[in-house]
């Protein structure tokens, strides 16, 4: 579902991006839905429970399987086949593929087929992802507003946010340390994970990162599956944003390039044309049917100038005239790596291989300008697994992720906003208020308690800080609907589709690279700054003034500063301890009380603690000696066991510095009553009982 609640700014000066002054969506809105329970994987039970889940939007062609880490996708498919799946490609870095379905086919169901063929860990259906948003430099768009500028009605092409959150005194604190530091270190990666950035766009095409171990030649030269992913890469393909559009391609190409042609479709009921170019520049259509086209094309662009757009830079050819904008760390570099199409949508999966390619590829800072609804969900619901666990591993890199609290204008911050182990950044507006549009946290949640205080089944979930959301100029590049409105309705040519120029919107998606150039600038300062050292300047820098004192669940700990330290406290951590209750001597035995075989056992895993912090994930594995398996997530793990078999069960927590502890492992056993009926071979799997579950 697409948040309403980012405008696009456009006036007299600046060739408008649309012909409208109605509401874009702001940041990036999954469609998620809810199950509650460890995901169990050792067939034959299904590994998600997907037909208790509501109805949510997924993909119709396809679904997620992760396999075994013994099973080659190919052997998977001779007995996929035989279900009428079909081969399609695979979640970048993981075990997750995708499978194409048969003609009309229900995508849940096929999913809980899949979760029965041998080899399947588990299975699941693929949400739909859409977007709803010297010191001084000399960049002209770099100038402070003398009074309120209504863009509607007069030329406002200001970076207003940027004074009012004091990137000139962070800029001139490291230029005092070191003078080639004054705008961010090029050795500071920000990866933008959105819709494709225009590389050679004038105020980004010398911040834009170089693969160092890819070259153009048409070979995957890096070994990771892509090929020529020299400026990062490409994982929605050729998708273009309908449900139809459901195709299986990613390449080595983020770029939102200009050329193609213009051919004539009476189908195409908004302009009688179509444009055939690189799919993310789009075709002028409404392929998804929400009203508008070509949606998404600018948004990647406008964020990735926003947290890096070069700095006191003139403009190609020109020794005297400086160009356009100023980016929040304009020496930062920037890692385009696309998973939303010209629509603005995207399967979760791409989402996921988005993530993992970042932080494999060495991004310090991840800007997700995207969320999840989180109405209904929860840390353990099974269709964000693939994009869950990314977030792990890429924490677990130490990789900062930085995401848009939502547009929803309401409490309950977007996912991954959610998770604790997230930046969450609102909006604030020119007045220091905070955005009609700007999301929050719920007014019970207290953060920094490791507790799911507000019952959502979310730990800490809290907006970190706001920053400016309202009224943003940045680097934009013309979508081919766009392209068609110059010319054809403003009689305007030379602007073709991939254009660069400059315009201006409203939403989280805009507040959030701020925050992520701030914290790139602050890398650049003190490499290896720790998350939680950098969370902790974020928040103690803020000011307060926005909301309630301190901190309020609206606006969190206030509106961002950009202040540079003397020093950066980075503590050592001490890692946390995984306790399983009630283990004596390594063993744990039941009996079968209901004399059926099999009996579900609830193990807990509270008495885990961390001395210098809290838990914030719980993540438990079994292994029967009859060659069943299943995992979990939670403080407890609930699960139906055989008997006869022994079971190895592990417990890893995580704390909220980010470290996990040695893994605590027990024996469990299910003894037969006397005249019971004894084993049965394998182990089934059941919800997850007790507590909340985390990840």
């Amino acid at each position: 579902m697409r948040d309403s609640n980012e405008s696009l700014r456009q006036a007299p000066g600046f060739l408008p991006y649309r012909l409208m002054s109605g509401l874009l969506a702001a940041g990036l809105s999954f469609v998620g839905g809810v199950t509650q329970g460890a995901e169990i994987i050792a067939p034959p039970a299904s590994a998600i429970p997907l037909a208790s889940a509501p109805a949510i939007a997924v993909a119709p062609r396809h679904i997620l399987v992760e396999l075994a880490a013994d099973v080659a996708p190919a052997a998977f498919m001779e007995s996929a086949r035989a279900a009428g799946l079909s081969p399609r490609g695979h979640v970048y870095g993981s075990r997750w593929i995708t499978v194409g379905l048969p003609a009309n086919a229900s995508p849940r169901a096929m999913a809980e087929q899949a979760a029965r063929l041998p080899g399947v860990r588990r299975a699941t259906v693929d949400p739909i992802i859409s977007i709803a948003d010297h010191v001084v430099p000399r960049d002209p768009m770099y100038k402070d507003p003398v009074n309120y500028c209504d863009p509607l009605f007069e030329v406002c092409d200001d970076q207003w946010g940027l004074f009012r959150v004091g990137a000139a005194g962070a800029w001139h604190e490291l230029s005092n340390v070191d003078p080639g530091l004054a705008f961010g270190s090029a050795q500071v990666v920000i990866a933008v994970l959105d819709s494709g950035v225009d590389l050679d766009h004038d105020d980004l095409f010398a911040n834009i990162w170089t693969n160092p171990g890819e070259w153009l030649d048409g070979l995957d030269n890096d070994g990771n599956g892509l090929v020529d992913d020299l400026h990062g890469a490409d994982f929605a393909g050729n998708n273009l944003g309908g449900p139809a559009d459901d195709v299986a391609s990613q390449d080595g190409n983020p770029d939102i390039p200009e050329g193609g042609t213009w051919v004539e479709d009476p189908s195409n009921y908004f302009v009688g044309q179509r444009f055939l170019g690189d799919a993310a520049t789009g075709d002028a259509d409404d392929n998804n049917g929400d009203g508008y086209a070509d949606l998404g094309v600018f948004h990647g662009t406008a964020v990735a100038a926003l947290a890096a757009a070069m700095t006191d830079n003139l403009v190609p050819g020109s020794s005297t005239a400086y160009e356009g904008m100023a980016g929040a760390c304009g020496g930062c570099t920037v890692m385009p790596v696309r998973m939303i199409n010209a629509e603005g949508e995207a399967f979760l999966s791409d989402a996921a291989s988005a993530v993992r390619y970042a932080a494999d590829m060495g991004a310090d800072i991840i800007n997700a300008s995207w969320g999840l609804d989180p109405a209904g969900l929860t840390a353990a619901s099974p269709e964000i697994a693939p994009l869950a666990e990314a977030i792990d591993d890429a924490l677990a890199l130490g990789v900062v992720i930085v995401a848009a609290s939502g547009n929803s204008g309401s409490q309950g911050v977007h996912y991954p906003a959610a998770d604790q182990r997230v930046i969450a950044v609102g909006s604030s507006g020119p007045d220091d208020f905070l955005s009609a549009f700007s999301s929050q946290g719920f007014v019970n949640e207290v953060p920094e308690n490791g507790l799911d205080d507000d019952g959502n089944g979310w730990v800490d979930d809290v907006v970190d800080v706001v920053a400016p959301g309202e009224m943003i100029w940045s680097a934009w590049v013309l979508a081919a609907y766009d392209s068609w409105l110059y010319e054809y309705y403003f009689g305007l040519t030379g602007w073709p589709p991939g254009a660069d120029t400059y315009s201006a919107a409203d939403g989280t998606s805009f507040s959030t690279p701020l925050v992520s150039g701030y914290l790139g600038l602050l890398l650049s300062r003190f490499p290896g700054a720790t998350r939680n050292s950098l969370r902790e300047v974020l928040r103690a820098n803020a000011w307060a003034d926005i909301g309630a004192p301190g901190y309020d669940a609206a606006s969190g700990f206030g509106r961002l500063q950009m202040v540079i330290p003397a020093s950066l406290d980075t503590p050592t951590n001490v890692p946390p301890v995984a306790d399983i209750s009630g283990d004596i001597d390594g063993g744990l035995s039941y009996p079968d009380t209901g004399k059926s075989g099999t009996e579900t056992v609830t193990i807990t895993g509270t008495a885990s603690h961390d001395p210098d912090g809290f838990i914030v994930a719980y993540h438990w594995t079994w292994v029967g000696s009859d060659g069943s398996s299943g995992i979990g997530s939670g403080p407890s793990l609930s699960v139906a066991l055989a008997t006869g078999p022994t079971y190895a069960v592990s417990l890893t927590v995580e704390d909220n510095d980010g470290a996990t502890s040695t893994v605590d492992t027990v024996t469990v056993s299910i003894s037969a009553k006397s005249g019971g009926s004894g084993g049965k071979g394998g182990g089934g799997g059941g919800g997850n009982g007790g507590g909340k579950p985390n990840r």
